[in-house]
């Protein structure tokens, strides 16, 4: 039993390392600082949109439609006067009148907004609204206007029941763009329709080709969500045909060209718990993500399009702002919850952990609406499903550990001879019917859980902020107490309690449970002690919630140990069978014959009987 255990929590440790090695999100790259662009030059469609200051533009050339905007905008005395807010229970939005775009979008959360967060990375301090790259701005086509629209001033209008904005820039005699954002009355999705008027006499080709969209809205230049290493880290995410992409936002190289999506039914910016999509309600869009020193731009456009005098042509999308919480997903629309992947590269154990999730959801919905409670439970719910095969491998350990004194036998009989030892050891098990290695499959049994478990504890919105006991936040360590200094080379600042109480359950587990085995040698018996606390350690700064079901499952182990203790095992020989000799066909369909022959005979002796019996 004790090489069992040490076999599986060595194998378990090592796991721990190599995926925090391997496989933790690296930290977030500070943003480098913009260099802004004047705008007689739109950026072509593939490049970052960076607006312009007002007053370094030059001369803009007659001929280009360039000359048919107003100046770009000036810088207010008082900034807020271009601020216009919309607001639902979940979700404030403000947006500046420069350019119509998203200047902050706050997610609100907890209890009178207590726990809320901005999700719309801020510029510098004293930074113009011209200067600033904020989400939701458009980008023409090619030789049209380019991002010049994002540094003007346009005209604002809000609805009488402050769920509506619709904002205006004109070109007279030329043009009218006209960007209209509704917030739904709860929910995090904000439904938006840019509607481009032509105002000329001459037919207006906006888009050239697949490569150049007729206008796109845009989201740059991050999502300040906080949390980039949480679970799995950054992501781009784009739903197309029947499946989703994935693509880490630290893969995408300044250097190279970004990454093109067509026809997209949705293209997102997804963290472990905030999410920020674009879903086209158009077909032919094409989405594309552009990576750039430290951010990144994230579009979707419109096909070519010709709009001819007097004509209006529009585009609808649904934004959704939130959380990635499964419910907020699915109020946006039915495929975002797909968004949300806890394993991005083996697919079953991530189902398996979204399985966990759903189960965890259920018991906090029904039976205790508290995470602390629905891990207790999800955890008396594995050891439930597993519990035959621990109560198996228990009786075999407790056979083993009823042979102990013959194995010391052969032990002493063998000597040094470790490969006699073992073969005599197995035919001693085969003879006295144990399985040696039934005490290691509950707990091989048990560690998708624990790994389906870690990342999804670590990194499941719901988990995000809930309390339980002393615990402020199960997704994080326990934290009793900080100390106020930080231990040198461990990165330890506060005293996490599970952790330790778990060293202490892992520890009284092994020596409650007596030795299945010859008599360990001190090297054994010292890594044996040490094991459970240096499991711990390595445990000690990740998920409550985590801690939370190992203790637990820890504790569940030690009574049903308790239970078992009291069952009567034996370990006599076991009779052999002795095997059936197989008959040839031939002779078991003669045997068959003369077995219904018989049956024939007995039948018309029995006819005879009666018919005498009735004759008078």
């Amino acid at each position: 039993m004790q090489r069992n255990q040490l076999l599986a929590i060595v194998l378990m440790v090592a796991l721990v390392l190599v995926w925090t090695q391997f496989f933790m999100p690296a930290p977030p790259k500070k943003p480098a600082p913009q260099t802004p662009v004047t705008a007689e030059t739109p950026a072509p469609p593939d490049a970052p949109a960076q607006p312009a200051e007002a007053a370094d533009a030059p001369a803009v050339d007659p001929a280009s439609p360039l000359s048919w905007l107003p100046p770009a905008a000036d810088t207010p005395a008082d900034p807020a006067s271009d601020e216009v807010t919309l607001k639902n229970d979940q979700l404030e939005l403000v947006f500046t009148r420069v350019g119509a775009r998203l200047k902050r979008a706050t997610v609100i959360l907890g209890r009178e907004g207590a726990d809320s967060l901005q999700l719309v990375p801020q510029p510098k301090p004293d930074t113009p609204d011209t200067a600033a790259e904020y989400p939701l701005g458009l980008r023409f086509g090619g030789k049209f206007w380019g991002d010049a629209a994002n540094d003007r001033r346009w005209d604002a209008a809000v609805s009488p029941d402050g769920a509506e904005a619709v904002f205006t820039l004109e070109a007279p005699g030329r043009a009218r763009v006209t960007k209209t954002f509704r917030l739904a009355a709860e929910g995090h999705t904000l439904d938006t329709r840019v509607a481009f008027a032509n105002l000329g006499g001459e037919p207006q080709l906006l888009g050239l080709d697949t490569r150049e969209s007729a206008l796109a809205l845009l989201w740059g230049p991050d999502v300040a969500s906080g949390d980039l290493t949480k679970g799995a880290s950054q992501h781009f995410v784009w739903r197309a045909g029947d499946g989703n992409t994935y693509k880490a936002t630290t893969k995408l190289d300044p250097a190279k060209p970004g990454e093109r999506i067509l026809s997209p039914e949705w293209v997102a910016v997804w963290s472990a718990y905030f999410c920020v999509g674009l879903k086209p309600e158009f077909a032919g869009g094409q989405g594309w993500i552009e990576g750039r020193a430290g951010d990144f731009l994230v579009g979707v456009g419109a096909p070519r399009e010709e709009v001819a005098p007097g004509a209006e042509a529009a585009w609808a999308y649904r934004v959704y702002i939130g959380p990635t919480a499964v419910r907020d997903l699915a109020a946006a629309w039915p495929t975002l919850p797909s968004v949300q992947r806890f394993f991005t590269s083996v697919t079953l154990m991530d189902k398996f952990a979204k399985a966990l999730l759903v189960v965890l959801n259920w018991f906090h919905d029904h039976v205790w609406a508290n995470y602390g409670i629905a891990i207790i439970l999800l955890t008396l719910l594995v050891r439930i499903a597993v519990f035959p095969l621990t109560y198996k491998s228990m009786l075999s350990m407790k056979k083993m550990q009823k042979l102990a004194p013959e194995l010391e036998r052969i032990k002493g009989e063998c000597g040094e001879d470790q490969q006699e030892f073992q073969k005599r050891t197995m035919e001693l098990y085969k003879e006295r019917g144990v399985n040696p290695l039934g005490g290691c499959l509950p707990l091989l049994l048990q560690m998708p859980v624990f790994f389906a478990l870690y990342r999804m504890l670590w990194s499941a919105f719901e988990l995000r902020s809930a309390p339980f006991l002393w615990i402020a936040d199960l997704s994080e360590a326990d934290r009793l107490f900080t100390f106020p200094f930080t231990i040198p080379f461990v990165s330890v600042d506060s005293l996490n309690l599970l952790p330790i109480l778990s060293a202490v359950a892992m520890y009284a587990s092994q020596k409650i449970m007596p030795p299945s085995g010859p008599v360990q040698n001190p090297q054994q018996k010292l890594m044996m002690n040490l094991m459970p606390f240096i499991f711990s350690a390595f445990m000690y700064n990740l998920a409550s919630g985590l801690n939370l079901y190992i203790l637990v499952s820890t504790l569940l182990g030690i009574a049903q140990n308790f239970v078992i203790q009291g069952a009567n095992v034996s370990v006599e020989p076991v009779k052999k069978r002795t095997p059936r000799k197989a008959r040839h066909f031939y002779d078991a369909a003669q045997a068959k014959k003369r077995e219904m022959a018989k049956e024939i005979r007995r039948d018309k002796e029995d006819k005879r009987s009666r018919n005498r019996k009735d004759k008078p």
